[in-house]
């Protein structure tokens, strides 16, 4: 060991069972050694808290040092003293024969028989069949390293290969971590091959001169010549050498650098495990969609599809009970409202809701314009602005953290549906290589249905909902292990299902309810429609509607040709919300039918004009980058393009006429150009000029 071991005061107060103002009084008083400010050497300490705080470190390893270039983590590993059981016991073999050297007032017999430390130590020896020299080493040692020192020090080479140098170390991290868009990751068998080829071409450039390349490749192996040094030859190891040490480099870096950052953290990093017996239900109510592993047919414009639906589902995270759920063709805000005012309605408001990171998810639909998460108690209407469906409502959101499946409860609950999908008959597995053997006669019969020869082979998606309906209510009475579900029976402990859970638990929760009424208005209805000429026109009983934005009467011309969600409370078309691309755009009013001498007409007008100014200004800013015309295009074209020489004849070059280069810039906007026939060379050099650009040409002569 290096020295003496410093604890901080807290460790040291609780080795002596005592307060650590008692352990500053000690040390003031001389019974402790100070070293620094709050801590304390080891080996001022009493024997027995010696021992013990010996003892819970037997486990722990001791730091090496890294050679050149090898792995040097930013991790904290433990340090301590690195002793096995045989020498832990010859440490306290050895501290039991000195000990009252060490603690005279614990041995005030032994002292007062023998009268003085010489006695002591002559007693001791004699008992102990030991020389007085070895007692007075064990003695020093004790005081210089604490237990640690009773044994024989480790050797400085321990942990450190034999048959490899720095440069060996340095070559297999290299090779067994791969660069991203490097050579890939390599077999220990691979590096051995590879380290040999290595060996022997350093063996034979040692001492020359490096080209620019190698020399930046092997900068940390040159000497003051820029040439190889002795540092950079590679000693002969063994396979057995090599996958040794290559087993050696912690697993955290292999997986890291070898499998990536999703291996990383599903192996590697450490996990979040929570408390959820402290939870209690709808304190989080967590949603999510779900593939289903079958497949069905559903409905479109003429017939039929066959598709693999989503599950889209809210499960309660205290007792794993299932809320709402909704069978759709694909996921979407309009999926998750469906369930949402489902849970609302039938079990009431939750204090917060736990999703994922989603576009879905993130809909302004939900949380409002702007993403908050603070809580409003004011449930009875809408604010005058638009503020979001669960913002309105005073339901908090929570993400869950990107890339993290267990983050959500729900995703382990999946699972219990996967094996729902197992059991029917139209189980297709999760990818096309997962496919079951009787998934092709599946497909035949499919086929013969569409002929009109034989019953459908697989379900509508209305029969897979009433399907899944059924079982999510089952799984809600079926006995689910984990944390917080257990209960007392007769013949010992066992587990309540979500149902049960929620029977016992939910009672204590006070209930939060919301209108009806205020509800529904939340989750107004949905269609899609596309802007035209800046208003959304839709027709409801046979009258049309024209909707342009309150705020930005014109603001809906940038989205023209484009399609928009169109959310409407059937009971009121007054005011209606746009929303694109699941964003929301804004509020839109009817826009009245215009009646001839009215003023409406000038305001339409003045709108008009005003986005005829926008328009216009977004043109001029677009032009200020420089693009070139259709003539300097073609003349940088000629300029790059390689001559072509054809055998048996010589280029000539010709000076073009000023007649014939005026007449292709006054036709360069006609994309045509003709020529007099005033010289064939210069028709001919002219000719690849213009019908590069995909201009016609055309030659004439005479007095046209």
């Amino acid at each position: 060991m290096n020295g003496a071991a410093v604890l901080p005061v807290a460790e040291v107060a609780e080795l002596l069972e005592v307060s650590e103002r008692s352990v500053q009084l000690q040390a003031a008083a001389g019974g402790l050694t100070r070293s620094g400010r709050g801590r304390y050497d080891l080996a001022s300490l009493p024997g027995d808290a010696a021992m013990e705080w010996a003892g819970r470190e037997r486990l722990k390893v001791v730091e090496l040092p890294a050679a050149p270039g090898q792995l040097a983590l930013e991790l904290s590993v433990p340090i301590g003293p690195n002793l096995s059981d045989g020498d832990r016991a010859e440490a306290k073999r050895r501290f039991e024969i000195i000990e009252p050297l060490i603690a005279p007032d614990r041995f005030v017999g032994v002292w007062a028989q023998c009268g003085s430390k010489m006695g002591v130590v002559d007693l001791l020896a004699g008992q102990h069949q030991v020389s007085r020299s070895t007692l007075y080493h064990w003695l020093t040692a004790w005081r210089a390293s604490g237990v640690q020192g009773l044994v024989t020090r480790d050797r400085s080479d321990k942990g450190r290969p034999k048959a490899l140098n720095g440069a060996a170390l340095d070559f297999l991290l290299a090779a067994a971590l791969p660069k991203k868009g490097g050579y890939g990751s390599l077999t220990c068998l691979e590096i051995c091959r590879a380290y040999g080829e290595e060996r022997a071409w350093r063996a034979a450039h040692l001492g020359k001169a490096l080209g620019e390349f190698e020399r930046g490749k092997y900068a940390r192996y040159l000497d003051e010549r820029n040439r190889l040094s002795a540092a950079a030859l590679l000693p002969a190891a063994s396979y057995e050498t090599m996958r040794t040490w290559f087993n050696r480099i912690p697993e955290v870096v292999r997986v890291m650098a070898r499998d990536g950052n999703e291996a990383f953290s599903n192996t590697q990093e450490i996990i979040s495990f929570r408390d959820l017996t402290a939870v209690q239900p709808l304190d989080y109510v967590v949603m999510d969609h779900r593939r289903l592993d079958l497949f069905c047919l559903i409905p479109i414009r003429g017939g039929w599809t066959l598709a693999r639906p989503w599950l889209t589902a809210a499960i309660d995270m205290r007792t794993r009970k299932w809320l709402a759920w909704a069978i759709v063709e694909t996921p979407s805000s309009d999926s998750i409202a469906t369930v949402l005012k489902r849970v609302f309605l039938n079990f009431g408001l939750p204090v917060g809701l736990y999703w994922d990171n989603g576009k879905d998810f993130t809909c302004e639909w939900f949380e409002g314009r702007q993403v908050r998460t603070r809580e409003t108690s004011r449930i009875a209407e809408l604010a005058p602005e638009w503020r979001g469906v669960l913002e309105t409502l005073g339901v908090r959101v929570h993400h869950a953290i990107v890339r993290r499946a267990r983050a959500k409860i729900i995703e382990p609950n999946f699972v219990r549906t996967a094996e729902f999908d197992k059991s029917t008959p139209w189980w297709c597995g999760h990818k096309p290589t997962a496919r079951p053997e009787r998934f092709d006669a599946l497909m035949d019969g499919h086929e013969a249905w569409l002929r009109g020869e034989g019953p459908a082979a697989f379900p509508t998606i209305a029969e897979v909902a009433g399907l899944y309906s059924e079982q999510m209510e089952t799984l809600n009475e079926r006995d689910l292990q984990g944390e917080g579900m257990q209960k007392a029976t007769p013949t010992g402990r066992g587990w309540m299902c979500p149902n049960e859970a929620w029977k016992i638990l939910s009672p204590r929760v006070p209930k939060r309810t919301v209108d009806p009424a205020t509800l529904q208005h939340c989750f107004m209805k949905r269609r899609t429609v596309t802007v035209r000429n800046g208003e959304v026109q839709t027709t409801f009983g046979a009258e049309k509607y024209h909707y342009r934005l309150l705020e930005n009467p014109q603001g809906l011309m940038i989205l023209n040709g484009r399609e928009v969600e169109f959310a409407y409370d059937p009971l009121d078309l007054e005011t209606v919300a746009l929303y694109c691309e699941s964003r929301f755009v804004g509020l839109a009013g009817n826009a009245e039918l215009r009646r001839m001498g009215e003023q409406d007409f000038v305001e339409d007008e003045k709108l008009r004009r005003a986005s005829r100014r926008e328009v216009k200004r977004a043109i001029v800013a677009a032009h200020q980058v420089y693009v070139p015309g259709v003539v300097e295009r073609a003349a940088r074209r000629a300029e790059v393009r390689p001559a072509r020489i054809e055998p048996g004849r010589v280029e000539v070059p010709v000076e073009l006429p000023a007649a014939v280069v005026a007449a292709a810039a006054a036709a360069a906007e006609n994309r045509r150009f003709c020529f007099a026939a005033v010289d064939a060379g210069a028709v001919d050099a002219a000719a690849p000029a213009a019908a590069a650009d995909g201009g016609e040409f055309e030659f004439f002569s005479g007095g046209r």
